[in-house]
């Protein structure tokens, strides 16, 4: 029997109700496992806003993998609006995390977690870091997580193919169409904003690292002194 792993988030909405986002992943590779709508909605078309940069064949593909996946927490959250301020308990089998943050920003972490691990060719890449998911990390946990993703990516020959850094900027560069074109679909798939904006969010980070990414490093170097060769009395 395959064993799955789950993650749950939980909303408790202003309005004292709560809404549960579960999502369930295969042990081995960390691919979600959710079922999918029998009858999905049209925004889910694979032809429809496609990103521009998809590689996926319509005719193999009916589907946008990540919106399909999407459907069940869009669903569920559509009624939030996006400054809303909801409590947010994410359940882990390592931790669980509870924070107060606005309804995009929380939905933003659910679509996140979704789009890594739903099949979309590119944010498939960051389906390591998705594996040891830390809801709502900031912008230098970000950085160091993405980094050490793409160096043992490197390491294990999966990446590499380019000098340095170059290979990461260049995958982020197409996260930003993804996301930006995957914001298009889901402006057609809700009234209310939150969905839209919680792409924005993510969007910001793809534009965020590749800017911040030497100067960030820089600022890390002080953590990394005890393995400078000069500096180790091992």
């Amino acid at each position: 029997m395959t064993q799955v792993l789950h993650i749950r988030y939980r909303f408790d909405l202003p309005d004292g109700s709560e809404k549960h986002v579960d999502l369930k992943f295969a042990a081995a590779d960390f691919r979600l496992t959710n079922t999918t709508p029998a009858e999905p909605p049209f925004w889910t078309e694979l032809k429809f806003s496609q990103c521009a940069n998809c590689p996926l064949d319509a005719t193999v593909h009916a589907r946008c993998p990540a919106a399909l996946h999407m459907v069940p927490a869009v669903e569920s959250l559509k009624a939030l609006v996006s400054f809303d301020t909801v409590a947010v308990t994410v359940t882990q089998a390592e931790r669980t995390v509870h924070t107060e943050t606005t309804a995009q920003q929380a939905m933003s972490s659910v679509l996140g977690l979704i789009m890594a691990t739903s099949g979309c060719p590119w944010t498939d890449r960051l389906r390591p870091m998705a594996r040891f998911h830390l809801p709502f990390a900031s912008e230098a946990e970000t950085v160091y997580r993405t980094v050490g993703m793409f160096l043992l990516a490197r390491e294990l020959g999966a990446a590499g193919r380019m000098p340095g850094y170059a290979e990461l900027r260049d995958l982020y560069e197409n996260l930003h169409v993804v996301n930006r074109d995957m914001a298009r679909r889901l402006g057609a798939a809700t009234r209310t904003d939150p969905a839209r904006n919680a792409m924005a969010l993510l969007d910001s980070y793809t534009t965020l690292l590749p800017a911040a990414l030497e100067s960030s490093l820089e600022e890390l170097k002080p953590l990394f002194d005890a393995w400078r060769v000069e500096n180790s009395s091992i």
